[in-house]
């Protein structure tokens, strides 16, 4: 419908020649641009320098907040996940949460990274590494620009929620090395509202962070 609207216009108010013939090959053009840019590839790209396949704790002393997003389209909702890990590996706190889906998988990680922030910050913790394995949102949240995305509100909405004085910084991680935050964001789709485990995860993800760290 744009390449047809596009083409009057064209014809309208250009010299420029717009044969009609042009109107299906430019549509199936657009078409595949934006399939391409939203592929699940596109989105959660697999690379980034050299990107860690497995989780590593922090150095001692210092926290590690894992997140990330699943969608579950059957239900129009999403999962969000959270584990927070301390230098030996143990969860200091874990969370899973539905939330309403929205249209783009990334805005989903994007929720899933301001979520860490809110839940690690109202646990007390002020000085972390928030680590992901959405590579566009953790370079988001790396820039000091605004960023012009889909989802760049809800990182400018979680930046502006960080306390005075934290210290957070930003790790990217392999969908392997990411798996805790992974399972409980699937989690998500058994919990009405959020759930939220102290000092511990769901117990039949018990495995998972063992495995994850031993």
């Amino acid at each position: 419908m744009w390449s047809l609207w596009h083409r009057r216009n064209q014809v309208r108010t250009s010299s420029k020649e717009y044969p009609l013939s042009l109107v299906a090959p430019t549509a199936s053009q657009a078409l595949a641009d934006f399939q391409r840019a939203n592929s699940s590839d596109a989105l959660q790209p697999r690379s980034y320098g050299q990107t860690r396949n497995q989780w590593t704790p922090p150095v001692e002393g210092e926290i590690k907040v894992n997140f990330d997003g699943a969608q579950f389209k059957d239900l129009g909702k999403a999962g969000l996940g959270v584990i927070i890990r301390n230098s030996r590996g143990q969860a200091l706190a874990s969370l899973s949460e539905q939330a309403l889906l929205p249209f783009s998988p990334e805005i989903v990680e994007a929720m899933a990274a301001a979520r860490a922030i809110s839940f690690a910050q109202g646990l007390g913790f002020t000085s972390f590494i928030l680590e992901g394995d959405s590579v566009n949102v953790i370079k988001a949240m790396q820039s000091d620009d605004e960023s012009l995305s889909p989802y760049g509100h809800i990182l400018s909405s979680a930046k502006s929620m960080v306390v005075t004085g934290s210290s957070i910084k930003y790790s990217h991680v392999g969908r392997n090395g990411n798996t805790v935050a992974h399972n409980l964001a699937k989690h998500a789709r058994h919990v009405r509202g959020f759930s939220v485990w102290t000092e511990d995860v769901p117990p039949h993800l018990s495995h998972v962070i063992f495995a994850d760290h031993g």
